[in-house]
């Protein structure tokens, strides 16, 4: 193919790299945020989701994931935009370096509220985000556990939705992956499933959640260690049968080690 008729399709390639690239590291500070809004800067990111360019696909999601990121109102153009089908797609679809950018964007949108978080259960992202629990990237299944957690904190009805599309038993696999960082954000998460009431916290319990998490209380990483008393209390806070089923894991010396700073 003669030069002159490839030129102008690398010059377009390289401004759309250039452009993506620019909006990603413009959207990391607050104070450029209004101003990318005013420019239309969803608009013009939406179709570089599809890029041919898998990289421009990926920088595209990320600079979504930060701008939605910063406030409701910038999530929810997220929404308007209808942006969250793609994403959905992306997440069953594309490689592991977009599903996590894609499971990020998700994230950032259900984190703001309820209605958000609805608006992304409506989009059928559950059960992606779920698919992507059984990756072999552990970064994509954090990202994924993020986002469940982020959906099922905000109140019973979302936690149900959560639950139903399949996710414990996946987050109880998680807990025992060996990235620490994997561990915290499963332990979150069922953490915050856990909450909201007694049955919730049973369908922890029955995924054999608990005899995982105490093995965890003496571990040596502090916000690990945090985070697994957290999802334990959470359990054993709504009813006796819950609380028992905590103890009968000999947690007491664990638990009053680190009361004492031993651990």
């Amino acid at each position: 193919m003669p030069r002159s008729v490839l030129q102008p399709f690398e010059e377009y390639q390289k401004s759309r790299i250039s452009f993506v690239q620019t909006i990603a590291e413009l959207a990391t500070r607050p104070q450029n945020i209004e101003a990318l809004q005013k420019a239309g800067v969803m608009a013009l990111l939406r179709p570089l989701l599809l890029d041919n360019v898998p990289s421009i696909q990926q920088t595209a999601a990320l600079a979504l994931g930060r701008l939605a990121s910063y406030s409701p109102e910038m999530a929810s153009e997220i929404v308007s935009y209808n942006i969250l089908p793609q994403l959905v797609y992306s997440l069953a679809e594309h490689n592991r370096f977009y599903k996590k950018a894609a499971a990020f964007v998700i994230r950032a949108v259900a984190k703001h509220s309820p209605a958000l978080a609805q608006c992304v259960v409506d989009s059928g992202a559950l059960e992606s985000l779920v698919g992507c629990l059984e990756e072999f990237d552990p970064s994509v299944k954090e990202n994924a556990a993020w986002a469940l957690s982020y959906i099922a904190r905000h109140n019973e009805t979302l936690a149900g939705a959560v639950i139903d599309a399949g996710a414990v038993p996946l987050l109880v696999l998680c807990v025992q992956e060996p990235e620490i960082s994997l561990k915290k954000i499963s332990a979150l998460a069922l953490s915050e499933i856990c909450k909201h009431n007694p049955d919730m916290a049973q369908k922890v319990v029955d995924q054999r959640a608990v005899p995982f998490l105490t093995l965890l209380i003496t571990h040596k990483d502090t916000q690990l260690k945090r985070q697994v008393c957290a999802c334990l209390a959470q359990i054993s806070k709504h009813r006796l049968e819950l609380a028992e089923e905590i103890v009968t894991h000999s947690i007491f010396p664990k638990i009053f080690s680190l009361l004492k700073g031993k651990i």
